[in-house]
């Protein structure tokens, strides 16, 4: 047959990875003088750069004053830019990084010409099954990727994809890789036998008579004699056509073929590896970019809807400038932590000047709402981030006060009851530089509290009085082991950690315990050491407990020791040496189900990882956890892949290791187990246990022949210590219960990870700052009859200032919602489409609404 070779030229840009982003944007530079003069110089070819925008900036803030060079070849569609901002992750990001990446990235693109509406991932580790829906959101009809695919899912390399909603769109498998045709050689006789192996590999897995070739590389120049190198290969093949060409002209050529529908997840590691535990790598960065993203998403964008009604304007710009630095981290090598030591740290940097702009976005937002309260001078506001009413909810606010006692009055006057949990004496000059300038000596009470607050609008706040030297209400601390509430008693006994579900009178002993093995492996992949030994607080640690109380919950502090290796050497040869110290917090109140558990460690050994083991009581084929704005079930050990890895010599064993975002759900006829976390990604069920990655330390940054990769390192064999992560300090915070009945998890998670805020307008701060005329309390509130559909993000929109909410249906069934008067369906570039009232959603479905002010 004809064959319809197309030849993309392209470059794959890491923008970071065993060197620095700054490195590669000299590099750009040099880089983006050559292609564009090579297109200026050859009207009639065409140059993809990497499907991501930021290339346009990195090299523009470098050289700004060839723009207009770049915008003609852009409008001219010659320099294809876009759809992404960053070639991001496609599993371990927020679902809402996922959609601003995108949304930028064609903004970005729009501001010089028509952007390439293809979803070009080649190098991702995997791709969520919500993928096709979100890229339909957007108009991209097709994707293109190169890890993920195997002939189980289909046996072509073309086909169409379906998401977990049922969207389709078209799946190019890239069989050659994006780098299969890279520095094509100018040699008749090389260039023809690399080519005939390309062409064997592409013959077998193409679909219809098209043949993608991908001329590039990482940080691959331009081949800038492939006019030459197309001559030959004509002269090569005499009877096909052969042309320099794009991804859009390469679907032309599947037009009308009934292509295989392949669903779900694509994550397999057949012909090119997955790394399915780097959810755990270099967890210190992953918990904070985690941290920024809930904060955003949660926190700030929904507080500064609010804001708006209070006259505070919507900080846009604060926002893009924290969204694109963290999607300067979320490239699979970046936020992945497969990177020399060099580039984590500034990885590292970034997110935590990213998480200092985002924490003091908050903290003046909501000074500014007590500044609204102008007839107060000792006031807290109580912010709901959620559109819905919320009740009988606990927060913990901070307090300065210039007594160590204090009464906590509602609007009606009523004095609240709270609990102080911890209160320490401060200098009041080392909180405000105009006490200590003025050179007074003023002792203040710097305290953390417990407050229940009784209910709260959606989108709205309330305000407290304070009034001080009022009552002392602390915790009392208890020398007992046991905390209760009517769902559940929490013990320590028998060197364990316990549970009695009090409604069935189910004991479960060691429902929680810290594992520690050996990791031989590198920062792509978790290996175990053969031999391994693995320790656990139950059979070699100690466990002790002290119970707390106060206003409506129990607290029992927990801390776990046990002697530990200190390296991969004390494993081997069977030195238990170091003392492991962790220490957690389990609280129960006395109307919630769950448990609310915080746990801290100080790493101080190598060569190890971390897991929390969770006993279930539940043995089940299928987890069911929460991914890109939904939710579906998971097998818990890949039967059908590990069959046949071996034979069919797959790059990677298929490890029954997977990730999540925020729950993971066991369920057996009438019982359900829920696990919620806050940034912890990575887990395993075996038997009746979810084996929770905390962390693991290792020694460099790829090694070869891993028990479950064989061959080749990936990335390159240089020494990474800071990946031991010595002396760093961990804060992990999750929640459990076995007596949530007939609840959407992912509600329940996004309550967990949106609550109650609070805040006192002070007498002393860092910074002074004007209460502006303009500032009223906000009276505005929206309280959304959900059902059993989630938030994904409320905010508002750039061009128009109205609200935005995004919503996803979780569930395998068909729900309504009733949208507030004013509603449209929107794109998920945040135009209005058709107005709307109630509205139907598929299971799995996202929908994206406008309300008009």
């Amino acid at each position: 047959m004809n064959r319809n070779i197309k030849i993309l030229m392209h470059t794959h840009w890491d923008r970071e990875w065993y060197f620095t982003k700054d490195e590669t944007k000299v590099l750009l530079r040099n880089h983006m003088q050559e292609v564009m003069s090579f297109l200026e110089e050859n009207p009639d070819h065409i140059y993809i750069l990497d499907g991501q925008s930021i290339m346009i900036d990195d090299y523009l803030e470098l050289e700004p004053d060839a723009e207009s060079r770049m915008r003609n070849l852009i409008e001219n569609r010659q320099l294809r830019v876009g759809p992404w901002y960053t070639q991001t992750d496609l599993l371990l990001v927020h679902g809402e990084s996922v959609y601003r990446n995108l949304y930028y990235g064609i903004k970005r693109a729009q501001d010089f010409g028509k952007p390439m509406l293809v979803g070009y991932a080649p190098d991702t580790f995997g791709h969520s099954s919500q993928m096709p829906q979100i890229y339909s959101q957007f108009g991209i009809n097709s994707t293109f990727f190169w890890r993920g695919f195997s002939e189980l899912k289909a046996d072509k390399s073309d086909f169409t994809w379906e998401g977990i909603d049922g969207t389709r769109i078209f799946g190019g498998n890239l069989s050659t890789g994006y780098q299969g045709a890279k520095y094509l050689e100018e040699d008749r006789p090389q260039l023809e036998a690399r080519i005939r192996k390309l062409m064997a590999v592409l013959d077998k897995y193409s679909a219809g008579t098209g043949r993608l070739v991908m001329n590039g590389h990482d940080q691959m120049p331009i081949q800038s004699n492939i006019i030459d190198i197309v001559r030959k290969l004509r002269e090569i093949y005499p009877e096909d056509n052969i042309e320099v060409s794009d991804f859009e002209t390469y679907m032309d050529t599947l037009k009308g073929l009934d292509l295989e529908v392949v669903r779900g997840e694509l994550t397999h590691s057949r012909h090119s590896r997955i790394h399915r535990t780097i959810g755990s790598t270099r967890m210190d960065i992953k918990l904070l970019n985690s941290e920024i993203e809930h904060k955003l998403y949660n926190s700030l964008e929904p507080l500064a809807v609010i804001g708006s009604d209070a006259g505070i304007p919507y900080p846009h710009g604060v926002i893009e400038n924290i969204l694109k630095t963290l999607f300067g981290v979320h490239a699979h090598d970046s936020l992945g932590g497969c990177n020399s030591d060099k580039v984590n740290r500034d990885i590292k940097q970034r997110l935590m000047n990213a998480r200092e702009m985002i924490d003091t976005q908050i903290e003046l937002h909501l000074r500014l709402l007590t500044l609204a309260k102008r007839d107060e001078k000792n006031v807290i506001v109580i912010v709901n981030t959620l559109p819905e009413h919320r009740k009988d909810e606990y927060l913990e606010v901070e307090m300065i006060t210039r007594s160590r006692g204090f009464d906590i009055i509602d609007e009606a006057g009523r004095k609240l009851e709270f609990t102080i949990l911890k209160q320490s004496e401060v200098d009041a000059g080392l909180i405000d530089r105009q006490v200590a300038a003025r050179l007074l000596d003023l002792e203040v009470y710097k305290s953390v509290i417990s407050l229940q607050v009784d209910g709260i609008d959606g989108l709205s706040t309330r305000y407290f009085k304070v009034i001080e030297n009022g009552g002392y209400n602390a915790v009392e601390r208890v020398s007992e082991n046991s905390i209760k509430n009517q769902w559940g008693e929490l013990f320590v006994s028998d060197n364990s950690l316990n549970y009695r579900d009090l409604r069935t009178g189910q004991l479960r002993r060691n429902v929680l315990f810290i594992e520690n093995s050996g990791d031989a492996g590198d920062s792509y992949d978790y290996s175990p050491p053969v031999p391994d030994r693995i320790l656990d607080t139950t059979q070699s640690g100690r466990i002790s407990a002290e119970k707390v109380s106060g206003k409506g919950f129990e607290e029992l502090r927990v801390s776990w020791t046990m002697n530990v290796p200190s390296d991969m050497a004390g494993r081997m040869n069977g030195t238990d040496d170091t003392l492991a110290a962790f220490t957690a917090s389990f609280r129960l109140y006395d109307n919630d189900p769950k448990v609310y558990s915080k746990l801290k460690h100080v790493n101080n050994v190598k060569d190890s990882r971390y897991r929390l083991v969770f006993s279930t009581g539940i043995e089940t084929d299928m987890a069911h956890v929460d991914g890109f704005l939904s939710a579906h079930n998971k097998p818990v050990y890949m039967t059908e892949e590990l069959a046949v890895w071996e034979k069919e010599q797959w790059a990677e064993k298929p490890i029954s290791v997977e990730t999540f975002q925020s729950f993971v759900h066991l369920t057996e006829g009438s019982r359900n187990v829920y696990l919620f976390t806050d940034g912890l990604k990575e887990y395993e069920v075996l038997e009746d246990r979810i084996h929770l990655t905390l962390f693991r330390c290792f020694s460099h940054l790829g090694k070869r022949n891993l028990v479950n990769r064989p061959g080749r390192p990936s990335g390159i064999e240089i020494e990474t210590p800071d990946n031991q992560l010595t002396d760093v300090g961990f804060s992990f915070r999750f929640a459990f219960s076995f007596n949530l009945n007939e609840v959407n998890p992912s509600r329940e998670s996004k309550k967990f990870l949106s609550p109650l805020i609070g805040y006192q307008k002070k007498e002393f701060n860092r910074f002074n700052i004007n209460a502006r005329k303009e500032l009223k309390e906000p009276a505005g509130h929206l309280n959304m009859e959900l059902g059993k559909a989630a938030v994904s993000a409320v905010k508002l929109t750039e061009k128009t200032g109205d609200r935005f909410i995004r919503l996803f249906n979780p569930e395998n069934t068909e729900i309504s919602v009733v949208l507030p008067d004013g509603s449209y369906r929107a794109s998920a570039m945040e135009e209005k489409l058709e107005s709307v009232g109630n509205v139907v959603l598929r299971p799995q479905e996202i929908i994206n609404v406008i309300v008009s002010n």
